[in-house]
């Protein structure tokens, strides 16, 4: 069982530092679990591509579940480092030993029926006439850019007369919000169901209940990872053109694709387990490191 402390907004800033110091103590060691993951992923597809058609799709599923699994592996790297022990390629195994493969998965399911809902959401809200005036209106305007022709106010306002404008807004608020509580409900879901042994449904619950309650925490995390996130790619994008002289748009992709699988990923599972480890007040294990006051005025689906 876990209880959500109330945690003050700069602790949002802590996951962040925590989760670079975690990276720096063992930078090799997470960058080679990040690559294990991403040649695992890349080989499932090139078999899928050389099987029968039917064979290849399911491959090509099952390389969407090795995502999951390998971040609840390196969820369990993470902590070994965090206790100054090696983080092992072992350690991506630990959800298949302890069976947390399918409460790991659950979120994809989650998001497929969030994906079918807000589709078929859109179609009801539109209708098959708003459909069509809207696929007619980005029809026409891609043809005047083609033609290199900048549309006028009154050819504009004609274009999108028949659109329905108010509710595609909607729509796109309406999305807007469910990707927010997917966000959220993902966050912490994966280190509840490795370390806790939650189930996945309860897990989701648990992690977006601690992510609302902590809404100042993880809107200064959001921002900051936003900004640090912006900065890694800016490196990475001078490194690219390097890649690119050198060796083409294929080396390029693959200096894009390590960055993400070698950099990226290891520092947000590092964040995602100090957000757990102090978010979360767990019976039976030694209490988190105190977050420093803000200065401010506190089955698989089954529960």
């Amino acid at each position: 069982m876990s209880e959500i402390r109330k945690l003050p907004a700069s602790a949002g800033a802590q996951w962040l530092l925590d989760a670079f110091t975690l990276y720096r103590r063992a930078p090799l060691q997470l960058a080679v679990l990040g690559v294990i993951g991403m040649l695992v992923s890349s080989l499932i597809l090139v078999l899928a591509q050389a099987l029968p058609s039917w064979l290849g799709v399911l491959l090509q599923l099952v390389s969407v579940a090795v995502g999951p699994l390998v971040f609840g592996g390196m969820l369990v790297a993470v902590s070994e480092v965090a206790q100054g022990h090696r983080a092992m390629p072992t350690h991506l195994l630990q959800p298949i030993r302890d069976r947390r493969v399918s409460h790991l998965l659950v979120p994809l399911a989650i998001q497929l029926i969030a994906v079918i809902a807000l589709g078929t959401l859109l179609y009801v809200m539109m209708g098959p006439d708003g459909l069509t005036a809207t696929a007619e209106m980005f029809r026409k305007m891609q043809e005047l850019q083609q033609s290199g022709a900048t549309p006028s106010n009154e050819q504009t306002m004609a274009l999108m007369a028949g659109v329905p404008v108010v509710r595609i807004l909607l729509w796109l608020l309406i999305a807007f919000g469910t990707f927010l509580a997917l966000s959220m409900a993902m966050f912490t879901q994966p280190a509840l169901v490795v370390f806790d042994h939650q189930s996945g449904m309860h897990a989701l619950r648990m992690s977006l209940q601690g992510c609302i309650r902590n809404f100042g925490a993880m809107a200064v995390f959001m921002l900051l990872g936003l900004i640090a996130a912006m900065c890694i790619y800016f490196v990475m994008i001078i490194v690219m053109q390097l890649a690119l002289m050198a060796g083409g748009a294929g080396a390029a992709a693959f200096v894009m694709q390590l960055t993400n699988t070698a950099v990226i990923m290891p520092l947000y599972v590092g964040a995602v387990y100090a957000a757990w480890n102090q978010m979360f007040a767990h019976r039976g294990r030694a209490a988190p490191p105190p977050v420093p006051p803000s200065n401010g005025p506190g089955n698989i689906f089954a529960a």
